[in-house]
């Protein structure tokens, strides 16, 4: 396996966490579903230059199949995770995230069977356990005591809830990106997600015109997440899904650092620790467990 999946999954954590943290700065006074919508609508434009390239494989029914039960899972995700950033800090929200690799030790064994060396295991588990390492300044209430600070906050269950779907369609992903092609499938699984995100429309509380009233923002916000879906797709297709799911939850890293030093999050250092000891899990994972 090269190692080229690594830099894919670095480009789609950064995509991802600048996303995020234009999103919980400019958008937050919108609906989860305003926010998620919004989200595709200035992505999917610039995915679509992307069509000019790129060669439509042979597709069979499976293909279809896989598509047709990872969107709505998808969908229940992205509308979890909007909810989640938009009621909870990001620094504290984004972490929960740290789960999907753990969960998708299962989910890839079932889907595809995966199976990873104790080494890849044990970085995934330094990734979960920096979550819990985010909220080590409430130590002194006791050990359980990071975990229910998490749980007092509705953001990170909803965050939590996203990660185990995520940890499902993320399987499928590759399972459709094996049917396909890594570019094709970053192209057609957006547009087609749109297209389902759209049929909600009439019965949201339709954000309207609010999605154009900062549209350079909205521009940066699309062309982050073109960047990582991109990325995301062109990882997965080169090494097994939990190992680039890992790597591309170092967004985590990222996102710890513009909770703190871009929208004056609290608990800074604290948070930052969690988040070295998830950075230590993908150390693991990359140099010992490919």
């Amino acid at each position: 396996m090269g190692q080229w999946w690594f830099l894919w999954g670095l480009g789609s954590a950064l995509g991802l966490a600048t996303s995020d943290a234009l999103m919980k700065r400019f958008f937050t006074d919108l609906s989860p579903y305003g926010m998620a919508l919004l989200r595709l609508c200035y992505t999917v434009p610039i995915l679509t230059l992307g069509w000019l390239w790129t060669p439509i494989p042979a597709l069979g029914p499976d293909f279809f199949l896989v598509v047709a039960v990872a969107l709505p899972l998808e969908a229940a995700a992205g509308l979890l995770y909007m909810l989640a950033l938009k009621t909870a800090p990001l620094s504290v929200c984004a972490p929960m995230m740290a789960f999907t690799p753990l969960l998708l030790i299962l989910t890839g064994w079932l889907l595809l069977q995966e199976t990873l060396n104790i080494w890849g295991i044990l970085g995934i588990g330094g990734i979960a356990w920096g979550s819990y390492l985010l909220n080590v300044q409430e130590l002194r209430r006791g050990w359980l005591a990071p975990w229910s600070a998490l749980w007092r906050l509705p953001g990170p269950r909803w965050m939590l809830l996203a990660a185990a779907l995520y940890a499902i369609t993320s399987a499928l992903g590759k399972l459709a990106v094996l049917q396909s092609a890594p570019t094709f499938f970053g192209l057609f699984y957006p547009t087609v997600f749109s297209g389902l995100l759209l049929v909600g429309y009439p019965w949201s509380s339709r954000p309207g015109l609010q999605i154009t009233q900062k549209p350079v923002w909205g521009l940066m916000v699309g062309f982050c997440m073109a960047v990582s879906i991109l990325c995301h797709f062109q990882g997965i297709s080169q090494a097994p899904a939990a190992y680039l799911i890992a790597i591309k939850r170092t967004s985590l890293l990222f996102s710890v650092l513009y909770g703190g030093l871009w929208l004056g999050e609290g608990h800074f250092l604290a948070r930052v620790t969690g988040a070295l000891c998830m950075a230590a899990g993908v150390g693991f994972i990359t140099i010992l467990g490919s």
